[in-house]
């Protein structure tokens, strides 16, 4: 009886020792949810500095052409002074409203909900670009567009673009010249851009 009592544990432990040890195993799955608040991010320059040609200049006075032909001048028969009229005030633009265009000013990235809508604002906070002499230049208005053709105004309005694809636009301002007096560098003005998820 003992030998086979030997026998039967020697048997058991071959057996455990060649059998496939049973792993333990805990399986568990999460439910992952994440919340993201809304966010905007506005590119835009702090500083913008321009040259103005003396061709493009002319051509907001002109109308085209710096040599402005004023037509044919004939006065009366006189002595040897003759007065020939010239007269141009006619052909200056309208130097109040000269609009500049700052293509690609802006871009907006804007994360918001499904029916959220992203504003844009433009507010001018200093009007006087001033240069040497006490001449200056004016901003009287400030617009942005979306660059697509679409709405002009000092507020646009847009759907939230997503975190990859950014809206881009224009700004666009009205410049009065009338008291622009000299050659030279105006500085100073300043407009502000504000977005907001609305």
């Amino acid at each position: 009886m003992k030998r086979l009592l030997f026998v039967l544990t020697i048997a058991l432990v071959a057996l455990s020792l060649n059998s496939a040890p049973v792993a333990a195993q805990a399986v568990g799955a999460t439910d992952v949810d994440i919340s993201l608040e809304g966010v905007v991010v506005l590119h835009y320059f702090s500083n913008v500095d321009l040259s103005i040609t003396s061709g493009a200049l002319g051509s907001v006075l002109t109308g085209g052409n710096p040599a402005y032909d004023e037509g044919i001048s004939a006065p009366a028969a006189g002595g040897m002074t003759f007065d020939l009229g010239i007269n141009p005030a006619s052909a200056v633009g309208d130097l109040t409203a000269v609009l500049l265009t700052l293509q690609n000013a802006w871009a907006v990235r804007s994360l918001g909900g499904a029916s959220t809508l992203t504003q844009l604002e433009i507010v001018i906070t200093n009007d006087t670009l001033t240069a040497g002499g006490g001449a200056t230049m004016e901003i009287d208005n400030a617009a942005v567009n979306d660059g697509d053709g679409g709405a002009t105004s000092n507020i646009i309005s847009f759907p939230s673009t997503g975190l990859t694809t950014p809206e881009y636009g224009d700004v666009l301002l009205t410049l009065d010249m009338t008291s622009a007096t000299v050659a030279g560098i105006y500085s100073d003005g300043v407009y502000t851009l504000t977005a907001t998820l609305i």
